[in-house]
């Protein structure tokens, strides 16, 4: 996560510039709670695929959107998470590394669940179970080595949740963006068909999905009107 291992200087200072802290201080809350954080993440990294299965499965039983998914395709929806967490999880660690993969992965799970038809409401959900199932892991991984170093972690919650916002609002966008991609194929197709069927060269084989597309019957009675009119000027109605 790139906030995470930016100096923290401006959190820390004081009210007002004309008498900032001394900067040993500054310095020293930041370098601890990145080294703490670093040490808990290691160890998540370690054990990447039972914090997959462990999301996979929340995500299948909170997750209603989702179920359809991992039900059709759940080795997909397995290596989707596991990918996504060790981008995510790896930047906690080295950000300049993962920073951009991380942000990729985002986008090509946005698009893809887009395309799919899974709600944007069950994806961001998704990453926010992801990112609440990782922070918590890394609270209780850092209990477990030195329950004093857990007050560290305050530090940098609020980077975690930025970074966990920060995805959010890609996978956000690059969903938005592939529907409107689908939209205007599905309208572009549509306006094609309609042409065709009006022009009389749609392909009988067509008929079906032509039928199926503008919502009416393949077999029934039809009335065709065309109306054919003048060109419009600026004042015609």
């Amino acid at each position: 996560m790139p906030q995470v291992v930016r100096s923290r200087i401006g959190a820390l200072r004081g009210p007002s510039p004309a008498t900032p802290l001394p900067h040993r201080f500054r310095s020293l809350a930041d370098r601890e709670a990145v080294e703490v954080l670093h040490r808990a993440a290691r160890v998540l990294v370690a054990s990447l695929p039972a914090l997959t299965d462990r999301l996979v499965e929340a995500l299948y039983a909170q997750e209603p959107g989702y179920r359809a998914a991992i039900d059709a395709g759940r080795a997909e929806v397995w290596q989707e998470v596991h990918h996504s967490l060790r981008h995510n999880v790896g930047s906690l660690i080295q950000p300049r590394e993962f920073r951009e993969s991380a942000h990729r992965t985002s986008r090509w799970i946005g698009e893809i669940r887009a395309e799919q038809g899974v709600p944007l409401d069950a994806v961001l959900h998704a990453f926010r179970m992801g990112g609440a199932m990782v922070w918590q892991d890394l609270v209780d991984e850092t209990a477990r080595r030195d329950p004093d170093d857990v007050r560290l972690l305050v530090h940098v919650a609020a980077d975690v949740w930025n970074f966990v916002d920060e995805h959010c609002g890609i996978v956000a966008d690059a969903y938005r963006q592939a529907e409107r991609r689908q939209s205007w194929r599905r309208e572009n197709r549509q306006r094609l068909m309609v042409a065709a069927l009006l022009d009389g060269t749609a392909r009988i084989a067509d008929l079906a999905e032509a039928a199926a597309m503008l919502g009416l019957p393949e077999q029934g009675r039809y009335a065709v009107l065309a109306v054919a009119g003048a060109p419009r000027g600026p004042g015609a109605a």
